[in-house]
């Protein structure tokens, strides 16, 4: 006769399985033991199974006639049923069947739901019924104070909820897997490397969470609203207004969590450059060339000599083409825009484009370069677009 039909037990815990026995008087019991249920199977004593190994203890008292079997350490695959078998030293003794002890091993799981009003509902679930549970709460690895109940309700709305684990009392170093927002939020572009204005990329969302993400969200850092949702965004035909930073914001049950920014570079050759005028100082002129390109330009300054070939007695004649030199001996300085880093650039001027390495370091998208020189010195420069401005402060 066994004291319980099933028992439901914690895994990692322990379990004891016990039962009373009788037989006719005057015989002696030579033999003991317990063994898993197994139809067509000759029995094995669990002291001599591999898989209880150092995990059994038989306790027995053979005046009550009564057995106990206690398994350590309770597995998963430790969810069987049990039967007990004792011998005698009477040759014509039988055996008789019976249903044993179904032991269900089970471990402990937290089931997040949301609730009217932003709150949450937090229940620490097992496969099967434990006996009278007292449940034990932890928030962050602390124990969450007055409550002992299956269900935790949790009222706030904060954005991170924390890492929450149950266990029951008198096991309590028996815990659940902790349930916890969305944490280590990472955005990628890819494919990694330079990318060219009509490549496509993708851009994907990674995040350790528990319950799983729900959705993830993306966004441009300059545009406050959403681009898209899902874990990857993509975007086909990029050109020079997809360059920027973007971040994704991943959110389960328990609250959300944004990335750092993934920067997006697209590379384009330069656009035409503009020529600005600007009066100095002490008669001084300067000449300010404006293009925008990724990687940024450096420029090329050239002046156009005048041929004159045309005679004094024949000034109707045509005059002929500017001759164009480079310029190598007047006052050029670069103005640097604000928090650009060096780097190899696309060398071009107004006349020839010249190509270098692409570069890594974020750039700015307008560079300026500046020419003074005295006003004495008359000199044409070969120019796309020339305008005048107020004289400069």
């Amino acid at each position: 006769m066994y004291t319980l039909d099933s028992v439901c037990a914690l895994e990692g815990s322990s379990v004891d399985l016990s039962c009373f026995y009788k037989h006719p008087g005057g015989l002696t019991v030579t033999e003991s033991f317990w063994f898993i249920n197994e139809t067509g199977v000759e029995p094995v004593d669990l002291l001599d199974d591999d898989q209880y190994k150092g995990r059994v203890q038989y306790h027995q008292n053979q005046n009550q006639l009564y057995h106990t079997v206690r398994i350590t350490d309770l597995k998963a695959s430790d969810s069987q049923i049990y039967n007990f078998r004792f011998i005698t030293d009477d040759p014509d003794g039988k055996y008789f069947g019976s249903s044993g002890v179904s032991l269900s091993v089970t471990g402990l799981k937290i089931e997040v739901l949301n609730t009217e009003g932003g709150g949450k509902q937090l229940t620490c679930s097992s496969t099967c019924t434990l006996t009278n549970p007292t449940y034990i709460w932890y928030r962050n690895g602390q124990p969450v104070s007055e409550q002992n109940r299956a269900v935790l309700y949790l009222r706030d709305r904060t954005v991170d909820a924390g890492s929450y684990s149950c266990a029951v009392k008198e096991h309590e170093e028996i815990r659940s897997a902790a349930v916890y927002s969305p944490k280590e939020t990472r955005a990628v572009v890819l494919p990694s490397g330079e990318r060219k204005e009509g490549d496509s990329v993708t851009l994907t969302c990674s995040s350790d969470a528990d319950p799983p993400v729900l959705t993830f969200y993306w966004f441009k850092q300059s545009v406050n609203e959403s681009l898209g949702t899902g874990q990857n965004y993509s975007i086909t035909n990029i050109s020079s207004q997809h360059s920027g930073l973007y971040y994704c914001t991943a959110l389960n049950q328990l609250g959300q969590h944004s990335s750092a920014p993934a920067r997006l570079d697209v590379f384009y050759p330069p656009r035409p450059p503009s020529l600005s005028e600007f009066n100095g100082f002490n008669g001084s002129i300067t000449l300010v060339c404006v293009s925008d390109s990724n990687p940024a330009s450096s420029y090329t300054w050239r002046k156009a000599a005048l041929s004159h070939s045309r005679s004094e007695d024949n000034t109707d004649g045509p005059a002929s083409a500017p001759v164009y030199e480079t310029v190598s001996d007047l006052a050029m300085t670069s103005r640097p825009c604000t928090g650009a880093a060096s780097s190899d650039e696309v060398q071009y001027s107004t006349i020839q484009f010249k190509q270098s390495r692409p570069q890594e370091e974020p750039l700015c998208p307008t560079v300026h370069q500046t020419l003074a020189f005295n006003k004495e010195e008359e000199v044409e420069y070969a120019t796309v677009n020339k305008a005048r401005a107020e004289t400069a402060r």
